[in-house]
């Protein structure tokens, strides 16, 4: 039977009479319970490199060699504001391409940056997927450690690893033997191996006339990239200062830990502009001539010859 008798005294959901009043958040009681529970972060707004491009639709860069993108963006520092993070995971799973690992949190954003000492009071923050954000604090600990196999470069004694290196743990060669950080080697200012010409490197292998393989375990500081905006152009009617309209609240995005997104050429110190400053855009001649070779001379008289015997 659907139809019961009522049990206990009935609370309406709205009012049978009187009324309803209108409700409205308060977006800056948000804002504040947001910058009270979070921390501070930097927002690197991203874009597509033109460098070196001659069409928009082009794979390839024929005027120069783009060294100052990562997986294929520029980025522009955007401002500083306070959010929270949650549910930070890691998790690693193998595919046919390898290992995958996709870390990802959600992020509870203000609508603004911040300005000076004061939190959510300068511009209104705006985000697209590709975006980056790191930890602003720099007594914050935010290091993950990574592990991975490298490989010596004899020419140039700089080794680039998959992040900018923040802390050495270990490092091993194929020979099995250990590098002792400040006597093999420096962490320089860009976090890439920096072999020290009075210590031991790992050296050139013999049959292969490459640098030696060697295996290294580090930490690096944790950014992350915007991969997904659940929640962007959110609208609500508040009534403020006696006037009801459409307010914007703030953004929630899905951000995930730089895992595999560097992506990023290399440029070859070797080469030097004329005024003698190093330019790692430029191309590198090629190692050997590519000039066509002398054009083969044919006695056309052998042909002619060989149809008058056919004729």
């Amino acid at each position: 039977m659907s139809k019961r008798k009522p049990k206990g005294p009935q609370l309406p959901t709205l009012p049978p009479s009187g009324d309803l009043p209108q409700l409205s958040f308060n977006l800056e009681k948000n804002d504040s319970f947001i910058n009270s529970l979070g921390i501070d972060f930097i927002h690197w707004k991203a874009v597509p490199s033109p460098i070196g491009l001659k069409d928009r639709g082009d794979y390839r860069r024929p005027d120069s060699l783009d060294t100052i993108s990562s997986n294929g963006m520029l980025y522009i520092k955007a401002g500083c504001f306070t959010a929270t993070m949650v549910d930070n995971s890691k998790k690693s799973s193998y595919s046919d391409g390898g290992l995958i690992d996709p870390s990802t949190s959600r992020l509870i954003l203000p609508r603004f940056y911040n300005k000076g000492d004061e939190q959510s009071n300068a511009d209104r923050i705006y985000m697209v997927p590709g975006d980056r954000v790191y930890i602003a604090d720099p007594h914050a600990d935010d290091l993950v450690s990574n592990y991975q196999r490298m490989e010596y470069s004899p020419s140039t004694g700089i080794d680039i690893p998959m992040f900018p290196i923040k802390k050495i743990e270990f490092i091993q060669d194929s020979r099995g033997i250990i590098y002792d950080e400040g006597y093999d080697f420096k962490i320089n200012c860009d976090g890439n191996v920096e072999w020290l010409a009075e210590g031991r490197n790992p050296g050139t292998d013999p049959e292969t006339k490459t640098g030696r393989v060697y295996s290294i375990r580090y930490q690096y500081k944790a950014h992350w990239y915007v991969v997904d905006i659940p929640r962007e152009v959110r609208l609500t009617n508040i009534t403020k200062d006696g006037v009801r309209s459409p307010e914007r609240m703030p953004y929630h995005v899905v951000i995930q830990r730089e895992y595999i997104y560097r992506n990023k050429n290399n440029g070859d110190s070797t080469q030097t502009e004329p005024d003698g400053k190093e330019d790692s855009r430029t191309r590198q001649a090629p190692p050997e001539s590519i000039s066509p070779s002398d054009p083969i001379k044919v006695d056309m008289s052998a042909f002619e010859d060989e149809e008058d015997d056919n004729l």
